[in-house]
């Protein structure tokens, strides 16, 4: 009794460890393929846009033919949704940083 006494500790200790170790996204990760920064506009086509990055130098995006947009809901919109200074998350493809291939609002 007393040894499973002494384990205790060490075994909460280490389940609440565990379940503060959330999960990291993407960005968090630094994965070289995603980006946040703020939405500025998009091409009347919507085939494209510009953002501003987070030391806010403006950058344009073409969007690959299967990219996906998602709402701060996280259901799929078109581009023209989001709103200008809109916070927003990039994935490019992997060997062009300028192909979005998702775009996600933040909160």
């Amino acid at each position: 009794m007393n040894r499973v006494r002494s384990l205790l500790p060490p075994a909460a200790a280490l389940a609440l460890a565990l379940l503060l170790a959330a999960p990291m996204t993407a960005q968090e990760k630094g994965d070289k393929n995603t980006h946040t920064g703020t939405f500025v506009s998009a091409a009347e086509d919507g085939k494209s846009f510009t953002m501003k990055d987070n030391n806010g130098k403006e950058h344009k995006h073409a969007m690959a033919k299967d990219a996906k947009c998602l709402g701060t809901d996280g259901k799929e919109c078109k581009l023209s949704d989001f709103k200008k200074d809109q916070k927003i998350r990039v994935t490019t493809k992997e060997d062009d940083s300028k192909v979005a291939t998702k775009v996600e609002a933040l909160k």
